[in-house]
C-alpha cells in the first residue's frame, strides 16, 4: 500500500480640478508705482526658485547614483557559499548554490530563470526579483544568491534560500512549496532563522560571516522545517512508520511533532480549534468562495480532530480548506505480529471508516505483514 497523504483543496481569489476667480472692485486708471516693484518681485521669486529646482535635483541625481551602488561582488559570493558549507554541516541539510548556467530543480522550477515567469509572491504578496550579479536592479528583491538542499533531500520537505537586497537592505527569503497553489505563484516569507539573517548582511556590509559549524549550531536555533506551533502528535502517534503494497514496495512515514511527512507530501498538523471564523464559514459552506481568500500559508495544513470509538484514540486529518471528500483516520494498536507485540499504525476512510492501510515499525514487518488484514478492522 503506498500511501497517496492528505489532498487539500482551496480557492484563492485575488482582491484587487482648477477654479479661476474674477475680482470685482473700483477700476484705476493710474498706473500703480507698485507694479514695477512687484514684476521685479516675480522675477526674483522665479529665479530663485529655479536656483532651488536645480540644487534640489543635483542633490537627487547624486542620491540616486548611491542608491545603484554595487553592493555585491564576486568575493562576497565566495564569503556566503563558505558560509553555507558550514550552516549545511550544522544543519545536517546538504545545500547546493545556484545562478544563471546551473539552474535548481526545485520540485520542477529552474532558478533562476524562474524569475522570468513573475509569479514570485512574499508574504502573499505579488513582486518582482530577478538574479542580480552586484545587488542593484529595479526589481523589489535584486537576487545575489540561490541555495537549495532539493537535489539531496529524500522527501518533499526541501528548501529554497534567495539572498537578497530589498530596498537596499539584506534579506533572506524562503520557501518550501511543493506543489501549485490556486493563485500561480511561488509563496516566500522571509527565514526565521537569526543566523541565517545576521550573517548575510555581515557580508553584504563587508564583513566576515561566523563559519564554524559550533557557533553555527549555537545561533541557528531555528530550523525552518521545524516549528512547535500547531497540533502536537501523541507520542504513541511518533516515529518512523513503514508499509509495504503486494510487490514489496516500502513507503515511509514519518510522524513528529506537528509534522506528517510521507513521499509525496509534508502535512503541518494544526487543531481544528485554530480555524477563524471565515475559515470554519469556507470549510462549513456558510460563507462563499468569492467572500475571503484562504491563506496560501496554510494550504499544507492539515485539520486534526480527536475522536475515539472501537476502544482507542484516532486522529481524524483533512486539509485546513478541504470542504467535502473523506479525510483519513490515524489510529495505533499493539498487536502480535510474529510472536512479537509492536505497536501498529492503522489508516482508515474517515466516511466508510473502512481500512486504507497499515504501517508497522520495521521494514521487515511490513514486509511479513504486506498481505495482512486484520478481522477487527472494515476492509474495502
Amino acid at each position: 500500500m503506498k500511501k497517496q497523504g492528505v489532498l487539500f483543496g482551496a480557492v484563492a481569489l485575488l482582491l484587487l480640478a482648477g477654479c479661476s476667480q474674477k475680482v470685482e472692485g473700483p477700476k484705476s486708471t493710474a498706473k500703480s508705482s507698485s507694479t514695477s516693484q512687484q514684476v521685479k518681485t516675480s522675477k526674483k521669486a522665479k529665479k530663485t526658485t529655479t536656483s532651488s529646482a536645480k540644487k534640489v535635483s543635483r542633490k537627487q541625481v547624486t542620491q540616486t547614483s548611491s542608491s545603484d551602488k554595487a553592493v555585491w561582488s564576486s568575493a562576497k559570493s565566495q564569503a556566503l557559499k563558505t558560509y553555507m558549507a558550514s550552516f549545511s554541516q550544522a544543519m545536517n541539510q546538504q545545500y547546493a548554490d545556484y545562478q544563471p548556467g546551473n539552474e535548481t530543480h526545485f520540485f520542477g522550477l529552474n532558478y533562476p530563470s524562474y524569475f522570468k515567469e513573475d509569479k514570485l509572491a512574499v508574504d502573499d504578496q505579488h513582486v518582482t526579483a530577478d538574479w542580480s550579479a552586484d545587488g542593484t536592479g529595479s526589481n523589489d528583491y535584486n537576487v545575489v544568491g540561490i541555495y537549495s538542499d532539493s537535489a539531496a533531500a529524500h522527501d518533499m520537505s526541501a528548501h529554497l534560500y534567495l539572498f537578497t537586497i530589498h530596498d537596499g537592505q539584506p534579506v533572506v527569503l524562503i520557501t518550501e512549496q511543493n506543489q501549485g497553489m490556486p493563485d500561480g505563484l511561488v509563496h516566500f516569507k522571509e527565514t526565521a532563522n537569526t543566523d541565517l539573517k545576521q550573517n548575510f548582511a555581515q557580508i553584504v556590509g563587508g564583513g566576515s560571516a561566523t563559519s564554524t559549524s559550533e557557533s553555527t549550531k549555537a545561533a541557528s536555533d531555528v530550523k525552518e522545517n521545524t516549528k512547535q506551533a500547531g497540533y502536537q502528535v501523541p507520542a504513541t502517534f511518533e516515529g518512523t512508520w513503514y508499509s509495504s503494497d503486494a510487490t514489496g514496495e516500502i513507503t515511509k512515514l514519518q510522524i513528529a511533532g506537528n509534522k506528517m511527512i510521507d513521499p509525496d507530501h509534508t502535512t503541518e498538523l494544526h487543531s481544528s480549534s485554530e480555524m477563524n471564523t471565515e475559515e470554519r464559514g469556507l470549510v462549513n459552506g456558510t460563507i462563499g468562495i468569492n467572500q475571503t481568500t484562504p491563506n496560501s500559508a496554510k494550504m499544507n495544513w492539515g485539520r486534526v480532530d480527536p475522536i475515539n470509538f472501537d476502544g482507542r484514540g484516532w486522529l481524524t486529518v483533512h486539509g485546513w480548506y478541504q470542504t467535502n471528500g473523506a479525510g483519513l483516520l490515524y489510529g495505533v494498536k499493539d498487536r502480535d505480529i510474529n510472536g512479537k507485540s509492536m505497536p501498529v499504525l492503522s489508516i482508515l476512510e474517515t466516511a466508510s471508516r473502512s481500512s486504507y492501510g497499515h504501517y508497522y515499525p520495521t521494514e521487515e514487518a511490513a514486509l511479513a505483514m504486506k498481505d495482512t488484514k486484520f478481522a477487527d478492522e472494515h476492509n474495502r
